[in-house]
């Protein structure tokens, strides 16, 4: 009978034991979670902090840009973007399992802070809300352009004022014509496979390259396709189209 009383005792026992340590992950889930909670609120709450304080809390630790809604955190309330989260294994700072932890704290105090466009360093003054931010980076005229001729050989990058220069001093071959009108002189155009000519031209105070491309045989007939695009911004193109 004791026996039997010491295993009944051990069962019990052993499933309180799961219990209790089901309980003691669950709250100390919970426990991180507040205290992201608690700090995210008392630097929102704190009067003397600036706007480049929260910034800083953004900041995630390993591009160095910003963390942007929506936010998780891992288990001891370290941040990371949401770019470079898939490609980690565990926490950059404490080396700990990222979680799925929401960080609602964060993502409301998020929406109190203004970020600066992640070209800053390259001339960008503007601050935008984290809902504007992407977007705005997207089209930034700060932003690094890559070399606009055909093909993948030029690994150039660059601001859009030195785009130019560039293609005047590593592309020389290319003509550059000045003027409304525009005569596009191709030659060899009987070359077997896909071929690309390219030249500028220079009107409207902006410079234009125009591409003129020739794709494999379709039914038996080559292809020819004319690509006009303005070595300026997004806002610049758009005062311009194909008639």
């Amino acid at each position: 009978m004791r026996a039997v009383a010491r295993t009944g005792s051990s069962k019990s026992s052993s499933r309180s034991a799961g219990e209790d340590r089901e309980a003691k992950r669950s709250k100390r889930s919970t426990e991180v979670v507040g205290m992201a909670q608690s700090s995210a609120n008392t630097v929102a709450a704190s009067g003397s902090s600036s706007n480049a304080d929260l910034v800083s809390l953004f900041e995630c630790p390993v591009c160095f840009d910003h963390v942007l809604p929506p936010i998780q955190q891992c288990q001891s309330g370290h941040l990371v973007c949401a770019s470079c989260r898939p490609k980690l294994s565990c926490c950059p700072t404490c080396r700990g399992p990222l979680g799925n932890i929401r960080n609602l704290a964060m993502e409301r105090v998020a929406m109190t802070v203004m970020f600066p466009c992640k070209y800053a360093s390259m001339g960008c003054e503007l601050t935008l809300s984290h809902t504007d931010k992407v977007e705005h980076e997207d089209s930034c005229d700060f932003r690094p352009y890559v070399c606009p001729c055909p093909g993948a050989v030029c690994k150039w990058g660059g601001p859009l004022e030195n785009v130019m220069a560039h293609l005047m001093s590593a592309h020389k071959s290319i003509t550059t014509l000045q003027g409304e009108d525009i005569v596009f002189l191709a030659t060899d155009i009987n070359l077997p496979g896909a071929v690309d000519w390219v030249m500028m031209q220079s009107c409207f105070g902006h410079h234009f390259m125009l591409i003129l491309e020739k794709q494999e045989k379709y039914e038996g007939h080559p292809q020819f396709f004319a690509v006009v695009q303005i070595i300026g911004s997004r806002k610049q193109a758009e005062n311009f189209a194909y008639r």
